[in-house]
């Protein structure tokens, strides 16, 4: 694999949500790369262990920052932190689902979709942007789902944050674009990761649906600086163009519904 990624947008990429799944193959696809690395997210111990492995594998340095994206506080100590490294790429992988009936779950745990997968990427994009602009050059990813082309029922405050992410990414790609930053959005549909299982969602029930993590972040880099946005896999592709073409939202919207509740605990429906 070239390092074309570091010498198109920078020696330095931030991954938010980087500790597992998604975010940690992002880590691990860059470093490949020789692309020089901060990794985000909570868990401080799972960090320490992924940076140990990559740096020692691919020779690159790695930053952990430990911090909850929810906390104001904590976004300023990450654009404090990397202040002295040239953060070229952008990964707003960090988000969450909570599934279930709107009802199950407590009015904050919803109010956090939105300040984890809405207010943090907003806040980091707004901040490296403007260097890249500055430098005439970066890459900003965001990671949205198949969920956009649609209310979702079981998860509707995850799909709708994803909504917006979907149409302010396209949005700013165009704005950016004459200062040569790149911006894509990539609409994964379901994938094996440990946060769908951590969530109540047993992806053994119906694993054909499944993609697997290192398919989903390759096909997003290769996106990058082509493509306003893409959704990886065929399966998911057809899937959202029939939800979003194809099929009434109604009809949509109880058949997603109906797949996605085969899936969860029964407790959350």
């Amino acid at each position: 694999m070239t390092n074309k990624i570091k010498q198109k947008y920078g020696p330095w990429a931030l991954i938010t949500g980087a500790s597992s799944g998604i975010g940690a193959e992002f880590a691990n696809q860059l470093a490949g790369q020789k692309m020089n690395l901060i990794l985000v997210a909570r868990r401080e111990e799972r960090l320490k262990a992924l940076a140990d492995k990559l740096s020692t594998t691919f020779n690159v340095l790695v930053d952990i920052i430990a911090a909850d994206l929810t906390k104001q506080e904590d976004l300023q100590r990450i654009k404090t932190a990397s202040n002295e490294r040239e953060v070229g790429l952008l990964i707003n992988n960090a988000g969450a689902a909570y599934p279930g009936a709107f009802l199950k779950q407590s009015l904050e745990k919803r109010q956090s979709v939105i300040d984890l997968n809405i207010k943090a990427p907003i806040a980091l994009t707004h901040h490296f942007a403007d260097k890249m602009v500055e430098r005439k050059r970066g890459g900003i990813i965001f990671v949205s789902s198949v969920a956009a082309h649609m209310g979702a029922p079981y998860i509707a405050s995850y799909a709708a944050t994803k909504s917006y992410l979907l149409s302010f990414g396209t949005a700013l790609g165009c704005e950016l674009d004459k200062h040569n930053v790149d911006v894509t959005t990539i609409l994964p549909g379901p994938t094996r990761t440990e946060m769908m299982e951590m969530e109540g969602v047993d992806t053994s029930k119906m694993p054909d649906m499944f993609m697997e993590p290192s398919s989903v972040v390759n096909v997003g880099l290769n996106a990058l600086g082509k493509k306003t946005f893409v959704t990886p896999g065929a399966m998911n592709r057809m899937m959202g163009f029939m939800m979003s073409r194809i099929f009434s939202k109604h009809f949509a919207q109880k058949m997603f519904g109906g797949m996605l509740s085969k899936s969860m605990d029964k407790s959350l429906v």
